[in-house]
């Protein structure tokens, strides 16, 4: 008797063996990134071991079943999911988590400029119209169908927008476009729940790990979940996710967002997602390497949920109008020693495996 692969049974399995992915990243981050202490080592060993047999093992039984139950992309059909090749200069480094800040800088480097997914149709929305800061705030949107399915959904499309600085440009055009659109930002003085003559819906809240009416700054914080019960936006896909907060110490939120999709796997409702990578320096300083690292495994943890980077943007867009020739390189070397350094990249993925609601991605 043959066997049979349904799309259901694909999607079971595909969330299964990203379950075994997240348990072998988990236990490696737990160690790593907050250094949990541990009173038996060997069964920490025996326990990493075990999820990296697992790991490597689930890894390629879902290349074989993609490779079975993948759809042509031929016609109106939804595109198969993109294989990701590793950059040959990334072969030649050591391990992520043990190779040196210089290493570390040059992993991250290959990956954010190897694009995983060609868009072949997509639009630049919003920014800032001229001065030393043009183009600041514009997001790329793919409208590519299968991830901008426009009259694909019983309701309109739904936009979380994080990080405005009073510039509502992008935030607006995705309005025009016909989407539910919700922005979020403490530090401004704009009134809670005001709208913007495009129908944004503005809320003075910040995106947090935890939730908290005086968290961060004294500001109103929730995290993506809370903050998709308290909007009633359960049953519905987070059509764009936008994230674009600073700090004053030159990191970001985004890292935050980040593991919150992986640990509730809300990755699985968001379509696209776009956002600024605050990365500071110097690398040689423990809390900022750990970011760098930090934010490569969550990148490649939600490559293996589906997710493909499909654009990256230098956001040097100041120095560059007041230094000649200045470039992202410029900051390449800087960062790995000079505090005050940091490099900016404003990039996108596209989510080729959405298997539901955002009630059904949610794990409980």
């Amino acid at each position: 008797m043959k066997s049979r692969c349904n799309s259901r049974n694909v999607a079971v399995f595909l969330s299964f063996c990203f379950a075994i992915v997240l348990v072998a990243s988990w236990t490696k981050m737990s160690d790593e990134t907050w250094n949990l202490p541990t009173n038996d080592d060997n069964s920490r060993n025996r326990l990493q071991t075990s999820a990296k047999m697992a790991l490597a093992e689930c890894q390629e039984k879902i290349k074989q079943t993609r490779k079975i139950s993948a759809i042509s992309s031929a016609g109106n059909g939804p595109k198969e999911l993109p294989e990701i090749l590793e950059p040959l200069a990334n072969k030649e480094l050591k391990p992520p988590g043990e190779a040196s800040p210089e290493e570390e800088l040059e992993r991250i480097w290959n990956y954010m400029y190897q694009r995983q997914y060609h868009c072949t149709e997509s639009k630049y929305l919003g920014g800032q119209p001229s001065g030393p800061f043009k183009g600041d705030g514009a997001y790329d949107l793919c409208v590519e169908k299968q991830f901008w399915p426009q009259g694909g959904d019983k309701t309109k499309c739904l936009v979380y927008s994080f990080g405005i600085n009073n510039d509502f440009s992008f935030d607006d055009e995705m309005a025009k476009l016909g989407c539910e659109v919700h922005s979020f930002d403490p530090s401004m003085t704009l009134a809670d729940n005001s709208v913007t003559n495009t129908g944004v819906i503005f809320h003075k809240i910040g995106i947090s790990n935890e939730d908290n009416d005086s968290g961060f700054n004294g500001w109103k914080m929730r995290t993506l979940k809370t903050l998709i019960k308290e909007l009633e936006h359960e049953d519905r896909h987070l059509n764009f996710l936008k994230v674009d907060t600073d700090k004053s110490d030159g990191t970001g939120f985004e890292d935050i967002v980040m593991q919150e999709l992986l640990e509730t796997g809300l990755y699985k409702c968001v379509r696209q997602f776009s956002f600024e990578l605050h990365l500071p320096g110097p690398l040689t300083q423990p809390k900022h390497l750990e970011r760098c690292r930090l934010f490569y495994r969550q990148m490649r943890a939600l490559n293996d949920g589906g997710w493909r980077l499909y654009n990256t943007t230098d956001n040097v867009r100041y120095k560059a109008s007041v230094i000649k020739d200045y470039t992202q390189r410029s900051n390449k070397k800087k960062i790995i020693n000079e505090a005050g350094a940091v490099i900016l990249w404003e990039s996108s993925f596209v989510n080729f495996e959405v298997t539901g609601t955002c009630k059904e991605a949610m794990i409980r």
